[in-house]
C-alpha cells in the first residue's frame, strides 16, 4: 500500500476539540495570557511569523508551544490529581512509559526529553488541531491578528521587511493555492461567487491576504482567503472581518 502519511493525517480524536478551545481561548483574550504568549511570539520568536509560506505553519508553531504545555500541567498538579488525561495520551498515541516515568516531576521531563515516540505523537496532535482550525477562518483572523502585533513591533528580520516594517510580498506557492482553494471549496468567501470555472490570468491575486501584509499579515497559509477579483480589489490593503457564512454540509 502507497504512504499515505504525506495526504493524510490520522484522526485519534484524542479529546482534539477539548485542546482546540484552549487555544481558542488563549488567542479571543490574549491578554490574560500575555506572559504565555510572549514566550511563543515575542523577541527573536518573532522571526518564526516572518518565514514565507512553510508548512509547518505559523499557527503549527503556536499550537506546538500551547497543546504540551496543557498535558504537562498535569505533572505539576500531580499532588492535587492522578495524571489521569497524561496517561489516556500516553496510551492512546501507544507510547512506551513505565510507572517510574510519572514518578515526579523530574522524571517526566527526563522521560520526554529522551522520548522520540513523545515527541512524534505531539507532532501528530498538533496537525489534528491545526485542521481543525484551519477550516475557522475567522479564528485564523484572530489568530494573523495577533501574530501582526508582533510583526509590527519586531526589532528583527529586516531581510523579511519592506523600508515600511511590513513584510515583503512573494510569490505564494502552488501548494497554498491549492489548500486555500480546496478549503474554501472554489467559491469567493465574500460574495459566495463559484471560482471553479473562472480563468484569469491574476489568478495569485485572488488569494487574498486576511490581515493585509501593509497592517502587518503573515505570509503564511492561514493568512490566505479566496476572494474573486472584484471583492479582492474592494478589500484592497483594507483590514475588515472576514465571512461568517459557511455553505451548508447538507444543502437547503
Amino acid at each position: 500500500m502507497a504512504d499515505k502519511s504525506k495526504h493524510y493525517y490520522e484522526a485519534r480524536s484524542f479529546s482534539v476539540y477539548y485542546f482546540a478551545n484552549a487555544v481558542f481561548n488563549v488567542v479571543k483574550d490574549a491578554g490574560a495570557y500575555l506572559r504565555g504568549i510572549e514566550e511563543i511570539l515575542g523577541d527573536t520568536q518573532v522571526l518564526n511569523l516572518m518565514r514565507p509560506f512553510h508548512k509547518f505553519t505559523n499557527l503549527h508553531h503556536f499550537l506546538g508551544a500551547v497543546i504540551p504545555r496543557v498535558i504537562e500541567e498535569e505533572m505539576e498538579r500531580r499532588d492535587e490529581q492522578d495524571p489521569r488525561f497524561l496517561i489516556a495520551f500516553l496510551k492512546t498515541y501507544k507510547i512506551p512509559f513505565s510507572a517510574n516515568s510519572l514518578a515526579d516531576e523530574d522524571a517526566f521531563y527526563t522521560f520526554i526529553s529522551e522520548s522520540e515516540a513523545y515527541h512524534n505523537a505531539m507532532d501528530a496532535l498538533v496537525d489534528e488541531v491545526f485542521h481543525v482550525f484551519f477550516n475557522d477562518i475567522r479564528f485564523l483572523q484572530s489568530f494573523n491578528e495577533l501574530c501582526a502585533g508582533y510583526i509590527d513591533g519586531a526589532g528583527f528580520g529586516q531581510e523579511f521587511m519592506t523600508q515600511a516594517g511590513t513584510l515583503k510580498r512573494v510569490p505564494i506557492p502552488a501548494w497554498a493555492r491549492r489548500a486555500i482553494f480546496h478549503r474554501d471549496k472554489g467559491e469567493c468567501r465574500e460574495c459566495k461567487r463559484s471560482l471553479t470555472m473562472v480563468i484569469n490570468r491574476l489568478e495569485s491575486e485572488r488569494y487574498d491576504h486576511i490581515v493585509p501584509l501593509a497592517q502587518f499579515g503573515a505570509n503564511d497559509v492561514t493568512n490566505l482567503q479566496l476572494l474573486c477579483e472584484p471583492c479582492n480589489l474592494k478589500k484592497a490593503a483594507g483590514l475588515q472581518p472576514v465571512s461568517p457564512f459557511y455553505p451548508r454540509a447538507l444543502g437547503p
